[in-house]
């Protein structure tokens, strides 16, 4: 393959590598493709054929993969993949009921996936099979924007700050977001067993606030509103003035990219760089999307290093 050739996706955020099937790379392909997603948190590639298998190796030349445990959260999903790697995001039944996925039809609020975890995989690589065009786009935050465009006392204030994380969170910090999230989507276990099981794999964590990339020394917010709890050192009530006018800033609309997904689409996006969410649509219209998620180079990609909540002693 020649030089990528690529197309911007908007002003604000995204490029589109229109040159390359991901079923067939070389070594030299694959870095270039590394190189640009470097480049840019957000990467599109439309009409794409990949078995699992394929899905899985492309994957995995990024970096280890993270086996999802989606059983938690979904009691009567199909946990009996061949592949615990891939995540299956559907709304789609199989003959006897069972769901096919999760996050079925509804809202999915803006967040960044496994911010709860305190190592976690930060590259989303998300492979659209069945997906309704008109309707259920994903919007993307660049959240490297939102933060190079924060006042520079703003940036001193937050720079050395951390933030307090938990999946299964039913108060979030933001007030924002509360409206939104009684009628979005929230990882909510349907039982009392998968509960204890979440907590037990999931406890809560504390990450900085502001993430820097160590090849070329790009900063961005690691946020998310609907796993936020708190600000370590802070109040509450002042750590949510702080959280919400960070998370206005960084959701104006000159920093956000909506996608409008065609069958075949396969999307990579840097969750240590972006916020995303999922608009909702009729549960009559079917959709299946095959995600994994890797752990990130850390010579090339920033990447969140966290720890336990209980071991931060000034934590409020």
């Amino acid at each position: 393959m020649a030089e990528l050739i690529t197309q911007k996706l908007s002003d604000n955020l995204g490029m589109q590598i229109l040159n390359v099937d991901l079923a067939d790379l070389s070594d030299e392909d694959f870095e270039s493709i590394r190189h640009q997603w470097q480049k840019d948190p957000l990467l599109l590639f439309r009409r794409q054929s990949l078995t699992e298998n394929e899905l899985l190796a492309f994957s995995r030349c990024f970096g280890a993969l993270d086996e999802h445990t989606i059983k938690d959260f979904h009691d009567d999903a199909n946990v009996e993949f061949q592949h615990p790697q891939l995540l299956f995001i559907s709304n789609l039944l199989f003959p006897d009921g069972r769901k096919v996925g999760g996050l079925s039809n509804s809202e999915v609020v803006w967040h960044t996936d496994l911010i709860y975890r305190s190592q976690p995989a930060s590259g989303s690589i998300f492979y659209g099979v069945e997906m309704p065009e008109d309707t259920g786009e994903t919007s993307f935050c660049n959240m490297v924007r939102a933060y190079q465009t924060l006042p520079a006392g703003l940036k001193k204030r937050i720079e050395a700050l951390k933030a307090r994380c938990k999946l299964f969170n039913t108060t979030p910090l933001s007030s924002l977001l509360k409206q939104d999230i009684d009628g979005g989507y929230q990882f909510e276990p349907k039982s009392e067993t998968g509960a204890k099981a979440m907590d037990e794999r999931t406890p809560e964590v504390v990450h900085d606030l502001v993430l820097k990339n160590p090849a070329t020394g790009e900063r961005s917010l690691y946020l998310s509103p609907n796993h936020t709890t708190g600000i370590v050192g802070m109040d509450m009530d002042s750590a949510r003035e702080l959280f919400d006018t960070l998370l206005i800033h960084a959701l104006h609309t000159s920093n956000i990219y909506s996608h409008r997904w065609r069958n075949g689409d396969v999307v990579l996006w840097d969750n240590a760089r972006l916020l995303h969410r999922r608009e909702a649509f009729a549960s009559h219209t079917p959709r299946l999307a095959k995600r994994t998620t890797v752990h990130m180079d850390p010579k090339y990609f920033a990447v969140a290093h966290g720890v336990l909540s209980d071991d931060v002693a000034t934590a409020c």
